[in-house]
């Protein structure tokens, strides 16, 4: 019996320092990525194997995968836009990350069927900061509004949003209505 608790105690201690040096590297065999609204009975969809770009995109409490198209149209700028289908409510999500030197920007629309669509947008009064390394881009913690207005910068408090997007491919030139502002 004295036998068993070192080795035990050796067996969590290993398991537990097992942790990959570097969680922006994917392995890969790793093709998927849980699709989920949280809810206590549901079980998490995995997104498509094929799949280009993949991402999960998280507002308030729920979460979404979508699929991506990653433009790098130079100078280390990335541009993501994703789009999704949650598999038990039927609820349609497009995201929009703009990581541009000059002209950041976060937006997610939601659309419940039968509802209208609704815009959530980061917060004007705070600094929006993506990171970029191993392919993977990320915002955390982003605060949300809707109704966004650029008249008086202001909005209606929406809790907080973030993303982080597996870049798998590159497009090169950006989409054909694309505008900055």
């Amino acid at each position: 019996m004295r036998l068993i608790a070192p080795v035990l105690a050796l067996i969590v201690v290993g398991s537990a320092c097992s942790v990959q040096d570097s969680p922006n590297r994917r392995d890969e065999t790793d093709a998927t990525v849980p699709a989920t609204t949280e809810t206590a009975d549901a079980s998490p969809e995995p997104a498509a194997a094929d799949a280009g770009s993949v991402g999960l995109l998280t507002v308030g409490d729920s979460q979404y995968s979508l699929v991506f198209d990653c433009y790098a149209p130079g100078a280390g700028e990335i541009l993501a836009i994703g789009v999704g289908t949650d598999p038990l409510t039927d609820t349609r999500v497009e995201a929009y990350v703009q990581a541009f030197l000059g002209t950041p920007y976060f937006g997610v629309e939601i659309e419940a069927v039968g509802e209208e669509p609704v815009l959530y947008e980061a917060a004007l009064e705070g600094i929006l900061e993506f990171s970029f390394a191993d392919d993977v881009l990320r915002v955390d913690d982003v605060a949300l509004v809707t109704e966004l207005d650029l008249d008086t910068l202001t909005g209606i408090p929406a809790g907080l949003g973030s993303v982080v997007v597996e870049c798998r491919e590159y497009l090169d030139e950006l989409p054909a209505d694309f505008v900055t502002g």
